[in-house]
């Protein structure tokens, strides 16, 4: 979704989202008053398997939207915050790692001639009277996914962590952490100029 995007006006013959439920996320433009709307809802794992190839299965998040309508500008600004499941990388179990995200949208309504593509800024038709604005809630969280996924074990008083695989992971950093005396040979090598 980021780079140029171009969302249709609702007589298109072009779908590019079709998704139930979460209407609150879809935004009548021509009802809304100028200046800031502010929305809130709570996103799950339903919306998160409507996506295709998520790599969310499960999950909670709740979502702030400030929408900020302005003569021939919307700004979206979404706050998510909540969890999402995954398997531990270090010893394998599931858990339900934290998250928290904030966004930032720009839309400009009409296709202008002169005005410079920008990956930061959505362009929509001006005859547009809904904005669904699920999408970009996806999106956000999605982006701010870890690239690793890891438990602070430390912070919990119980852990879902396996604390034998963690046992045999320290172990084996220990390990490999003593020194190999078979290389210490190649530090006497003198090489001839």
């Amino acid at each position: 979704m980021k780079g140029k995007s171009y969302l249709c006006a609702p007589e298109s013959t072009k779908t590019f989202f079709v998704m139930e439920g979460w209407s609150e996320l879809i935004l009548k433009l021509p009802g809304l008053p100028m200046g800031i709307t502010e929305i809130e809802s709570v996103v799950t794992s339903d919306f998160f398997t409507s996506f295709d190839n998520t790599p969310i299965h499960k999950a909670e998040y709740t979502i702030k939207v400030t929408f900020d309508k302005k003569p021939g500008l919307y700004i979206a600004i979404i706050d998510a915050n909540g969890w999402h499941g995954a398997t531990c990388d270090r010893c394998l179990e599931d858990i339900q790692l934290p998250g928290h995200t904030q966004y930032q949208y720009f839309f400009k309504i009409g296709v202008d001639e002169n005005w410079e593509e920008d990956e930061d800024v959505i362009m929509i038709d001006e005859g547009m009277v809904e904005l669904d604005l699920r999408p970009y809630v996806y999106e956000a969280i999605v982006l701010s996914l870890p690239i690793v996924n890891t438990y602070d074990c430390s912070s919990d008083p119980a852990p879902p962590c396996d604390e034998d695989v963690l046992d045999i992971l320290e172990e084996t950093q220990y390990d490999s952490e003593k020194k190999d005396p078979t290389w210490d040979v190649l530090k006497n090598i003198k090489f001839e100029d």
